[in-house]
């Protein structure tokens, strides 16, 4: 289903908007003995070719990955060590993440940052999920794995469940956030509604993590070649991305995009990519069309 409902926002965009530069670089760390070389990268591609990895962060960083118990759903090492370098260059105060899941990219990312920012704010990392229950265990509730993964600091993490990226809003102030982490639903337009929602509370010129940003490719690529997997493709982190018309930093699945200094920039790319199907029920369209008319309503301010 196609929607052409979002053209009357163009006007809301500044023309200076397209001045701004664009660049997509990438920038993959495959593996550990990756990680300081992928660093550099990282580093220069973020404008900060002073920085480096905190003393032992690597090998906290693989302590915790080989410490997880469930990893269903969860970041592969790849992703994780783009996720750390990036939060470790960037060096924020705090993260807003949507999806919590087990809790462990939450725990990573509060780790990382107290590593680097000993004065960092408890907590330096707000998770919500829109389910109270891990989607991997019924029986478990979502963030069961933090307390095991990052004891010392327990209290750095806030798990906010069953919440929306509408909850964001009591969260943070405007303009506040330096970084934020967009890892729920990837049904299609849920990550560009978490994107429009959360906008808002990130400076221009922040960044947003993305992951699962070559999700529908990779299960599309093992389904043409014949390999038999029990979940379907799905394309909405890896559209946004590829629609996104600022500096972007592609990691593989995982990637970053940076927001235009003019916020009101990102509705032409709404507009574009509400006209791609939708990749949930019928019977939440009429739903969705509302609530991305109303956070980019909200985002034009």
């Amino acid at each position: 289903m196609k929607i052409g409902s979002f053209g009357y926002l163009r006007r809301l965009i500044p023309r200076s908007a397209s001045k701004e530069s664009k660049e997509r670089v990438l920038c993959e760390i495959q593996s550990y003995h990756e990680y300081e070389t992928g660093y550099r990268c990282l580093a220069s591609a973020l404008g900060r070719p002073d920085r480096n990895p905190g003393q032992g962060e690597l090998e906290r960083i693989r302590r915790l990955i080989d410490r997880r118990g469930n990893p269903a759903g969860s970041l592969s090492i790849p992703d994780c060590l783009f996720a750390a370098a990036f939060v470790s260059i960037t060096r924020p105060r705090r993260i807003v993440e949507i999806g919590t899941g087990s809790g462990f990219s939450s725990a990573l990312l509060a780790c990382v940052i107290c590593l680097q920012r000993p004065d960092a704010r408890t907590p330096c990392v707000d998770t919500l999920d829109a389910h109270p229950e891990y989607f991997g265990d019924c029986d478990l509730p979502v963030g069961f794995d933090i307390s095991n993964l990052i004891p010392e600091f327990q209290a750095a993490v806030r798990v906010h469940a069953p919440r929306e990226s509408d909850f964001v809003g009591t969260l943070a102030e405007k303009d506040e956030l330096e970084l934020a982490f967009i890892d729920g639903n990837h049904q299609h337009p849920l990550p560009l509604l978490d994107l429009l929602r959360i906008a808002p509370y990130v400076r221009g010129g922040g960044w947003i993590l993305l992951h699962d940003i070559r999700f529908g490719t990779i299960v599309e690529t093992a389904r043409k070649k014949g390999v038999p997997l029990p979940y379907e493709g799905l394309f909405g982190a890896e559209w946004l991305f590829d629609e996104w018309a600022w500096n972007k930093i592609d990691g593989g699945n995982i990637g970053a995009i940076q927001l235009p200094m003019q916020k009101k920039a990102i509705l032409r790319s709404a507009g574009n990519l509400m006209n791609s199907p939708f990749e949930v029920c019928k019977e939440s369209y009429r739903r969705l069309r509302d609530d991305v008319r109303q956070a980019a309503r909200f985002c034009a301010r």
